[in-house]
């Protein structure tokens, strides 16, 4: 890894590699398994099949309403550290950033969204008591808006590859060691208006369901796409969680803990 930057001489911010480039999607297709999932349905329970019907009416209705689009941009690495990057653009993010960005020579960061109209309705209908419209709309809206990241992630992927380089997975502030206020230093590098997307004061995203992110590139032959943060992190009982928790990844990231 690269030598902390000394801080006495901040560098001055250049033009991205790329971007921003802003991506409209004319639809998406969210992962219908994790939608069973979230709701806790399955389509080899005879009793469930009425919610299996409704979760593929509810995917054709909400399309229409449905605006996935996102931004983003790629900058060079200036610093990367095993809780520290510091890019070309200015941006410095913190957290358990070395286990899954390590060997990055560039990094995107990325907004994502599918608009705020679905998450309103799924609202309205847990308001008017119907549960389960309500629920199912949920879950393919968060879904949804994972398949606009995937999206940019794919798009990421074509970029580095042409340059004969390769993309870690995404990494997201509030999960996995990088707190939610890593939100700060991202929306203040992308141009996430672009998009309609903000933060709050205490970095919630609106509209709710949008993504946001880092994923790193860096020689094919090391960098490594596969896997994902949540092997760094040890939390019980996380709804989320994508894979078992590594130890060793685990310990490395627990070893500097934020203040």
């Amino acid at each position: 890894m690269s030598v902390r930057p000394n801080a006495a001489q901040p560098h001055a911010e250049v033009a991205p590699l790329f971007g921003p480039r802003v991506l409209r999607l004319p639809r998406v297709d969210p992962d219908r398994v994790a939608i069973y999932k979230l709701v806790g349905v399955s389509p080899e329970r005879p009793a469930h099949r009425r919610w299996i019907e409704l979760v593929e009416t509810l995917l054709a209705d909400l399309r229409r309403i449905m605006r996935p689009r996102a931004v983003f941009r790629i900058d060079g690495v200036v610093a990367l550290e095993a809780r520290r990057v510091v890019l070309t653009s200015g941006a410095t993010f913190d957290g358990a950033i070395g286990q899954f960005l390590k060997h990055s020579t560039m990094m995107a960061t990325y907004v994502a969204t599918i608009g705020s109209a679905v998450e309103r309705l799924s609202r309205a209908w847990l308001k008017a008591g119907k549960v389960m419209q309500g629920a199912i709309t949920d879950a393919i809206a968060s879904e949804s808006a994972e398949a606009v990241a995937q999206a940019v992630q794919d798009e990421v992927r074509a970029w580095a590859r042409a340059r004969g380089c390769d993309i870690t997975p995404r990494y997201s502030p509030g999960y996995c060691g990088m707190t939610v206020r890593q939100q700060v230093p991202l929306f203040a590098t992308v141009a996430a208006d672009r998009i309609n997307v903000r933060i709050t004061p205490s970095c919630l995203m609106l509209p709710v369901k949008s993504t946001s992110g880092l994923i790193g590139i860096g020689p094919a032959d090391k960098v490594a796409p596969g896997g994902y943060p949540c092997e760094a992190c040890t939390h019980p009982n996380c709804m989320q969680r994508r894979a078992p928790a590594n130890p060793e990844f685990a310990r490395c990231a627990c070893e500097a803990p934020e203040a």
